[in-house]
């Protein structure tokens, strides 16, 4: 059997955006499987009592040229909204913009002043000169020495400690510096004054689609795709890489010549027979899982978002999302949606966190508990990387050993990083032209 595999066949694990990407790209000569009954991975739609629900909020960021004009004028032709951003945070009692650190207007005059000073110490004062000089050891010396300690004390530390399950000194400094505004001292007198700016951020405008939900999305890639095999309910149960062969829980064996692994790059430890080191690596490869609990309710028209950021402890999750702002398709006429995310490690009891977020988001005046119609909750067991100082090492030997037997690595998750849902088309297609080049 394993002659008859011609080496230009290529398999691909997965068929979440990166690899619905990569095997458009290819046109063909390959064989996509996808565990679910359903192409997508966690660009998934669903739809409850007339709420439509994704898998958390996932909106689009398109700033490749490219990749703008496939969704504009192919994918979603006629099927775009473009959405300026109403994001908040909730801290000390109010609500204020986000970024935090453009927009401290209306926080108590105390934090102000520690975020203003501790602003001007780290980023020109002399107390802060050894930090800005010195290599950075982890993600709380990066928030330090961009944005100071008042800023780094009020909301970046408390925050990403609730999202990722661990301080920042537990945190390398790549865990996603990029994603963060680091504003001018000007920006920062101006929020603080409340004088009004232009948004800032990577998200400050983005698509979401008019009907269908996010999965209109990868619907439309797939349709967009030409020759080769798409199997559904085909799940990876065990990689053999020196073999070039994969078996799946049905127990069918499938040989390949070149595969494609958009995979958590963490499901190596248990589906790869290789070397104990690389697989030792693979354990080290850490994560958050998300609860998310997706209310619907009648609307009290409460505060308006598309998303806000929660950095108290007295709140467990650490954001809220409502996507019927963002598209008033995705509920019923009168009604609102909610998404509230829960980061954890390990497995969780769901019961306790639907019942604190309907309390929390009552007692927050967003909705009447008593005028719920639906409450549920999903996880995602792979939602973000956890970039500890063990992550970089171990991930470069899992893909190194990858690579060097034709097993290439694509996505947010086959390649073991944070990034977005056009990264993924992008990273997608970069392996296509790569194993056609």
């Amino acid at each position: 059997m394993r002659g008859a595999v011609p080496l230009s066949h290529i398999v691909i694990a997965g068929g979440g955006l990166a690899g619905l990407s990569c095997a458009r790209e290819l046109g063909g000569g390959f064989t996509l499987l996808e565990a679910d009954d359903r192409i997508g991975g966690l660009t998934r739609s669903e739809v409850v009592q007339g709420f439509s629900f994704d898998f958390t909020g996932h909106w689009l960021h398109a700033r490749d040229a490219q990749v703008r004009k496939l969704v504009e004028e192919r994918w979603l032709r006629d099927n775009l909204l473009t959405v300026e951003r109403r994001a908040l945070i909730h801290s000390e009692g109010v609500w204020t913009e986000f970024p935090y650190q453009h927009h401290l207007y209306g926080l108590p005059p105390s934090i102000v002043t520690d975020c203003l000073l501790g602003f001007v110490e780290a980023t020109s004062g002399e107390a802060g000169r050894a930090l800005r000089e010195q290599p950075l050891r982890n993600a709380a010396e990066y928030i330090q020495r961009h944005l100071g300690t008042g800023f780094a004390r009020h909301f970046m530390l408390p925050y990403n400690r609730k999202l990722f399950t661990v301080s920042c000194e537990d945190l390398s400094p790549e865990w996603g510096g990029r994603f963060i505004p680091r504003p001018t001292l000007d920006e920062v007198v101006r929020g603080a004054l409340g004088i009004a700016q232009g948004a800032a951020g990577y998200n400050a405008t983005f698509w979401y689609p008019r009907e269908g939900g996010i999965e209109a999305l990868p619907r439309a890639i797939a349709r967009d795709i030409r020759g080769g095999e798409m199997r559904l309910g085909a799940r990876v149960a065990a990689l053999d890489p020196e073999r070039r062969r994969l078996r799946l829980e049905s127990g069918e064996q499938i040989e390949y010549g070149k595969l494609v692994f958009t995979l958590p790059l963490s499901s190596t430890a248990r589906l790869l027979e290789g070397p104990p080191q690389v697989l030792d690596a693979a354990r080290k490869l850490r994560f958050v899982s998300v609860t998310v609990v997706e209310i619907g309710a009648d609307d009290t028209f409460g505060q308006r978002f598309h998303w806000a950021y929660f950095p108290e402890e007295r709140f467990r999750f650490y954001r809220v999302g409502s996507p019927s702002q963002v598209n008033p398709a995705l509920a019923p006429k009168g009604m609102r949606s909610f998404a509230v995310e829960f980061s954890h490690r390990g497995a969780v009891d769901a019961q306790p966190l639907i019942e604190h977020a309907v309390q929390a988001l009552h007692e927050l005046g967003l909705l009447d508990r008593g005028r719920v119609h639906v409450a549920r909750a999903r996880t995602i067991p792979v939602a973000y990387v956890l970039f500890d100082h063990q992550h970089a090492a171990a991930r470069a030997q899992v893909v190194e050993y990858l690579q060097r037997h034709d097993v290439h690595v694509a996505g947010r998750y086959g390649r073991w990083e944070y990034s977005s849902m056009e990264d993924a088309i992008l990273s997608g297609q970069e392996v296509a032209r790569a194993l056609t080049a």
